[in-house]
């Protein structure tokens, strides 16, 4: 057992020398601003909840480091694995535990270095924790009545998600209807059912009103309107779909997760043969499906209803998204690793069983599990390969590591910076390279680390309130660089220039008070004349 967790761990390994990508370098920036006493959002805005900042600044007081990030997220994922194996346990069988903590261990491992560390990626546990909860507290055969206590923790638990991402709440509501179904289904009795949704819903409103009163009190209510505004009125962020583009973007989920192994460099082979494995893992849904759903006390139906709902409801997030990115997807991976666990333990059971169809449903199963195990372990190989020549063989620097990667320019830019400022002086990036802050350990100037969504927003009320606050608060506290970036950096489409210059009174004042330094690759740099 020692033996394979260690080699599940090597497996995740590259993830610790990986850079950042432009969510983390926002997440690090307002992390670093909550760990110096700030409020989230009202302090440094991003139109995500404040669940991730307070954990990123959780891991940056331990060490103000990529590495601590990530070594801090595979822990929290590992804690994940161990519930989900938890959960596979207690709603299907004991043989279910250890596929489905190593399935979910394993999808992660392959993930892209700008899917880790993300809003999905912390709220998984959560989701599992509130899931495990409202299961152990309906219970299953042979337990008399539902425990309270027991959902009142999951309703606080499922209550966090929206401190995540507000379209997070659809899980509260999945799981919520998959636990009335559930004691509806193991008592027959409507008081257990509503006694049950009470203390689900008492759970999830104290929990949501403990971080209003945090708020009001911190004085960050009118951020959070201010946030609520943003998605009034710019959400979503991606163009409208047709049913038919909807259904394919979602279909990449059973390729690979909808993520490529790695991806940050050009030099690392991708080993992603049949998907990823992924394409079993459906396989191995179904066939727990039909071994698990038989309909004794109600627990089968019950099991698939939180389950199902909660994929159905992942789905609908993505969707209502509309940008598809990798990452949206890792909201469905613990409901997917549950349920291929239980197909694991499907076969388990049916080789144990008399008769040829079982004991060929039972080899089906295992061999499945057995081969998605294999394929989502292989695509890592290369880059285990990659950290050891790197790490170990050649001995580089976790800077030489990251000149490797696709942000390069943003160390590059960096180290100018650190090179002509001092610590206690501030930057102000109008662009969308927030890792920036974090490499140079220089303050922001404004509360806002990155300008997507709100600065290409010609004519809107975000775009005229926001670029009114980034004015004022360059103003106030004179930056010693104001940075921009060329068009096309970070990504195509990206036209911060003449962002900038729509905003006049900005524009006007940089130019009054700023000289033109140079470009440093896609950075151009102003610094203040005196």
């Amino acid at each position: 057992m020692a033996l394979s967790a260690l080699a599940l761990g090597a497996l995740a390994t590259p993830q610790l020398i990986y850079p950042f990508g432009h969510d983390q370098g926002i997440y690090s920036a307002c992390g670093d601003v909550i760990r110096r006493g700030g409020v989230p959002i009202r302090d440094c805005f991003e139109s995500k909840g404040p669940g991730v900042m307070v954990l990123y600044a959780v891991a940056l007081s331990i060490a103000f480091s990529t590495v601590a990030v990530h070594a801090f997220t595979l822990i929290w994922q590992a804690i994940t694995a161990a519930l989900v194996g938890w959960t596979a346990r207690a709603m299907f069988h004991p043989a279910a535990a250890l596929p489905a903590a190593a399935f979910y261990w394993l999808i992660y491992a392959g993930i892209n270095y700008w899917s880790m560390n993300q809003a999905e990626t912390f709220s998984n546990l959560f989701i599992v924790l509130a899931l495990y909860l409202a299961w152990r507290g309906v219970g299953d055969k042979g337990q008399p009545a539902l425990d309270p206590r027991l959902l009142v923790i999951s309703g606080a638990s499922a209550g966090i998600l929206m401190w995540f991402k507000y379209t997070f709440g659809l899980f509260i509501a999945a799981i919520g209807a998959g636990l009335l179904l559930h004691a509806w289904l193991r008592t027959r009795s409507l008081q257990q059912v509503i006694r049950g949704g009470i203390a689900f819903a008492a759970g999830t409103v104290a929990i949501n009103a403990l971080v209003l009163i945090y708020f009001a009190l911190a004085g960050g209510i009118p951020a959070l309107v201010e946030q609520f505004n943003v998605f009034r009125e710019l959400f979503p962020l991606g163009p409208p779909r047709t049913l038919p583009e909807i259904v394919q973007f979602l279909w990449r989920f059973t390729d690979n997760g909808a993520d490529l192994t790695g991806d940050y460099k050009a030099t690392v082979p991708q080993w992603t043969f049949f998907g990823g494995g992924f394409p079993l893992l459906f396989i191995l849904a179904l066939l727990g499906g039909v071994r698990f759903i038989h309909p004794a006390n109600g627990d089968g139906l019950a099991r698939y209803a939180y389950l199902v709902g909660l994929f159905i409801a992942g789905l609908a997030v993505v969707a209502i998204q509309a940008k598809y990115v990798q990452y949206h997807f890792t909201i469905l991976h613990a409901p997917l690793a549950i349920m291929a666990g239980a197909g694991v333990a499907a076969a388990w059971l049916w080789l144990r069983e008399p008769g040829v169809v079982r004991r060929a449903l039972g080899a089906l199963s295992g061999l499945a599990g057995v081969a998605a195990f294999a394929l989502l372990a292989l695509r890592m190989l290369p880059w285990v390969y990659d950290a050891y020549v790197n790490v170990v063989v050649q001995g580089k620097s976790l800077r030489e590591i990251h000149l490797e990667s696709r942000v390069a320019p943003q160390l590059y830019v960096a180290d100018y910076i650190v090179e002509h400022t001092r610590p206690d002086e501030t930057i102000s990036l109008f662009a969308d390279a927030p890792w920036v802050y974090m490499l140079t350990q220089r303050r922001n100037a404004t509360r806002f680390p990155f300008a997507d969504v709100w600065a290409p927003a010609h004519g809107s009320w975000t775009n005229a309130t926001f670029g009114r606050q980034f004015y004022e608060q360059v103003v106030a506290n004179r930056p010693t660089y104001f940075i921009l970036t060329k068009d096309d950096y970070p990504w195509l489409g990206v036209r911060h220039i003449d962002n900038w210059k729509r905003l006049t009174d900005l524009h006007a004042y940089v130019e009054a008070n700023y000289r033109y330094e140079g470009e440093n690759g896609p950075f151009l740099l102003f610094r203040r004349k005196d």
